[in-house]
This record gives C-alpha cells, sequence and structure tokens, in this order.
C-alpha cells in the first residue's frame, strides 16, 4: 500500500510498435466515455468522503474537469488516534477487499535515478512530502459502478471511524 522507490535509472515509454499505436487510435475513441464514468464514480466518492473530518479531498476548481485516472484523499494526522497512521488506514481498508494504496510518487527525485545528477533539490520539498505521507489512492475505473464507490465510501467510513476514536459516530 505505500510507495516504494525502485527506479535506479532514468528511462522512457517511448517504444510503441506500429501495431499498438493503431490499436492504441482505435480504442481512443472510447476515451470520452471512460471520462464521463471516471468523473461519475470519483464524484460519488467525493460526495461521501469529503464529509469526513479525518479527511480532506481536492477537487477541480470551477472551469476545469479531471480525468480522475485514481481518486485521492488526504489523512489529516491530527484527526487520528495515537495508534493510527495514513499507512495503516490504507492496509486495514485493503485488508477489507477495497484496494487502496498511498498514490503517486510527489517526491520523484528520491529514486535512486536521480543520484549524482543535480536534479533533486537540496532539501525535501515540504508539500510535497506532506501529500506523499497522507495521501490515500482508490480506484474509479469505468469497470466499476455505484455499488462499488458505495461499498468503498462505507469502509472508509468505518475505517476511518476506527482510526478516529468515534466508533459510535454515523457515517
Amino acid at each position: 500500500a505505500v510507495f516504494r522507490y525502485v527506479h535506479g535509472g532514468l528511462g522512457t515509454n517511448w517504444r510503441l510498435t506500429e501495431m499498438q499505436s493503431v490499436l492504441g487510435r482505435i480504442v481512443l475513441q472510447e476515451l470520452p466515455g471512460w471520462l464521463i464514468e471516471r468523473r461519475r464514480n470519483a464524484s460519488m466518492l467525493a460526495a461521501r468522503l469529503g464529509t469526513m473530518e479525518a479527511l480532506r479531498v481536492p477537487e477541480p476548481r470551477l472551469g476545469f474537469a479531471h480525468s480522475y485516472y485514481k481518486f485521492y484523499a488526504y489523512v489529516r494526522p491530527e484527526c487520528l488516534a495515537s495508534d493510527w497512521s495514513r499507512d495503516r488506514i490504507a492496509a486495514e481498508i485493503s485488508s477489507r477487499g477495497v484496494p487502496c494504496g498511498s498514490g503517486a510518487c510527489p517526491e520523484i527525485y528520491l529514486e535512486a535515478a536521480f543520484d549524482g545528477t543535480g536534479w533533486r533539490p537540496a532539501k525535501r520539498l515540504p508539500v510535497a512530502r506532506e501529500l506523499g505521507e497522507t495521501s490515500l489512492m482508490f480506484q474509479v475505473h469505468p469497470g466499476l459502478g455505484t455499488v462499488q464507490m458505495d461499498h468503498t465510501a462505507d469502509v472508509v467510513s468505518d475505517v476511518l471511524r476506527q482510526a478516529t476514536g468515534r466508533l459510535a459516530a454515523a457515517a
């Protein structure tokens, strides 16, 4: 569930064959529909998770649209009981059958690939570090529907009630 730095070298993804390129162009026709479904799923999670005091759920500003490859929420550590952490929350959610991870790599400069390049900041960037230490990532892909989104929100709500010491509180 927790992000691991694994890259020892820099590379690219510039290696599509002609056949892969043709298939990709055909499949791209599906993208608008997939985005609608991802945004619907993300909207459902945002509506439920955004009401939880222990989470911060960012949403796009007016006039902007997010593609939601994944859905992110950020733990507010100050709301947690002393024996709970983002990592424990992610593990508990995952143990209940809801895929949950730490998500993206906000401090990519920590990868070994940046050793000796001069591209790493002199000290860790505090906002990037905070994002990396508090993020929770959930699936919202088009294969998921309202039942799965409701289940995800129910599990997250239950785990956060435990993590905040509010077992008797309602979702």
